[in-house]
């Protein structure tokens, strides 16, 4: 088996498996702007890599905020 599916089966809580997820995605989807803007030419605007990145990091960033709260949340009532 592979360490990421090893990670998912595991026994570590959700909330933490979707905040890292979601962290996962947004760095994922702003990775290829930022390394447009490193190594790209200069005079092109790229607008579907600019939309890619703001959609991505906005989607990670409420997916990182849910898995705080389900986190929380088995922290207060699901204690082992």
């Amino acid at each position: 088996m592979n360490p990421i599916s090893n990670f998912y089966r595991s026994d570590v809580r959700t909330g933490i498996k979707i905040v890292l997820t979601s962290l996962i995605l947004g760095t994922l989807t702003a990775a290829p702007l930022w390394f447009f803007n490193q190594f790209g030419p200069d005079d092109v605007t790229p607008t579907g890599l600019a939309l890619t990145a703001m959609f991505g990091t906005i989607a990670g960033a409420l997916g990182a905020a849910i898995g705080v709260l389900w986190w929380v949340v088995e922290l207060i009532f699901r204690r082992r």
